[in-house]
């Protein structure tokens, strides 16, 4: 059990030191000013529920995903702006995503105005965060890297 502890400690820091290509984490808490800035978190998009459905609102949701979160955030502070990126592993796949906060906060992305990575740049107020990386058609799936980041990153 300590073994196994120490190899994921080990594991994430080399990923946030950039040395190791993300964290394959679901949960993330993250305060201001988090170093190292971005973190990057992987995973594989895609699944059979419609990321509208998921959304709750009218929000022009579009993908699928899982009906499980891709990724938790838990902010502990108020963020005057927090972007998320999510980056493909092959530029041809089109991945979508939804974020959506146990206070109200629901944002979806996709590619409409800045090529094929979809991204959210906005202030977020602290509180639990979940969030669905989708792909566009049913059942796909696509390799993904998720970098949240203090700073626009593009």
């Amino acid at each position: 059990m300590v073994r196994q502890r120490l190899a994921l400690t080990m594991i994430a820091t080399l990923a946030l030191w950039g040395l190791y290509p993300a964290i394959a984490q679901n949960s993330l808490t993250l305060q201001r000013n988090f170093r190292p800035d971005p973190i990057r978190l992987s995973g594989t998009a895609g699944g059979t529920v419609s990321l509208a459905a998921l959304a709750g609102v009218d929000a022009n949701c579009r993908g699928f995903a899982s009906a499980t979160p891709s990724h938790t955030l838990t902010l502990t502070d108020n963020f005057p702006i927090l972007d998320v990126l999510v980056i493909a592993a092959n530029i041809n796949h089109d991945p979508t995503l939804l974020l959506k906060g146990d206070n109200g906060v629901v944002v979806c992305a996709d590619n409409e105005s800045r090529g094929r990575l979809p991204q959210i740049s906005q202030r977020l107020p602290r509180g639990s965060y979940q969030m669905w990386v989708g792909a566009k058609e049913v059942g796909q799936s696509i390799p993904y890297q998720l970098s949240l980041s203090e700073i626009r990153q593009r």
